[in-house]
């Protein structure tokens, strides 16, 4: 299959990119600020650039295209909101509308904070009430995407967890590093989600790249945690101490909205749809990178992300 992957230097479009090519895809990595994984064939592009992404379309002659281009981060959405509207909001309505154009397969990456965090496992269908604008811009790309190209799937994404790819590290990289310098880490006590790896997250991509489900899906881990009990358990397998976890609530956050209390995703419809299983959480928080010193003395097993 000839896959196009946007966002392919980012830590979850890189690790979709690499993980695609290393099962059998001929992907072409489409990149911006930061650099691809070694592996696939790459190639920069402003995405938001006329008729940028139309030529590489019609060059390349793709069966599909992975949408993961994102400007991620919710402190960096808050501080750019014109920027952030071009990159969540618009751009997945326009691939949507040129992939429409040549009847490619599309699955469009998103988030499970378009959630606003009022119950546990929310299901596909559940009213979306996103907080802040990295969330509410990703909410109305959602909904551009599956309005230009109803074929069309959405993959709703929870926290990233395991081996990633780029400077920026996983939500348990970023705890082991920590850890592994002797760093405390203060991780919040009353956030609930359902941390899920890229290989999972690859696996029902190419499930729904290969396959004819459209709308909404949400890849998750099959258990909700706190971002402290995460802590505790990446602590745990990589034999890091906890005694450097510190609690802390969201009542502490300094953004200008509240965190969403509880965005823990049911996975149902993937598994009963696409026959799609998560890996179980503490094989995956054994995997990760060396920590930004290049020393790789916390691992406890081969990196997988």
């Amino acid at each position: 299959m000839r896959v196009v992957v946007t966002g392919a230097g980012g830590l979850l479009g890189g690790r979709l990119a690499d993980i695609l090519h290393r099962r059998g895809a001929d992907v072409l990595a489409l990149h911006r600020r930061l650099s691809p994984p070694p592996g696939p064939r790459a190639r920069y592009i402003e995405l938001t650039a006329p008729d940028a992404i139309a030529r590489v379309l019609d060059a390349e002659q793709p069966e599909a295209l992975v949408h993961a281009a994102v400007l991620g981060r919710a402190d960096r959405c808050e501080e750019r909101p014109d920027e952030a509207e071009a990159v969540n909001a618009r751009l997945p309505g326009q691939l949507a509308r040129l992939c429409r154009e040549r009847e490619l397969r599309l699955v469009g990456v998103s988030t499970d904070l378009v959630f606003g965090g009022e119950r546990a496992f929310v299901r596909e269908g559940d009213p979306a009430a996103p907080r802040g604008v990295y969330g509410r811009t990703k909410r109305r790309g959602e909904e551009a995407l599956l309005a230009a190209w109803p074929a069309a799937a959405v993959a709703r994404v929870a926290l990233v967890v395991g081996r990633g790819h780029g400077p920026r590290g996983t939500a348990s990289e970023s705890v082991a590093w920590a850890l592994g310098a002797g760093r405390p880490a203060r991780l919040y006590a009353d956030e609930f989600r359902t941390p899920v790896d890229p290989e999972s997250v690859a696996d029902g991509v190419l499930r729904l790249l290969t396959g004819v489900g459209s709308g909404y899906f949400h890849l998750a881990g099959a258990e909700r945690m706190s971002r402290l009990d995460l802590g505790r358990r990446v602590a745990r397998a990589l034999g890091l101490p906890e005694s450097l976890l510190e609690a802390a609530r969201q009542a502490d956050h300094p953004g200008p909205d509240p965190r969403p209390a509880d965005v823990s995703l049911d996975v149902s419809r993937a598994r009963r749809e696409l026959g799609w299983e998560p890996r179980p959480i503490d094989e995956v928080l054994r995997e990760g990178r060396a920590d930004p010193d290049g020393e790789e003395r916390y691992l406890g097993g081969a990196g997988r992300r």
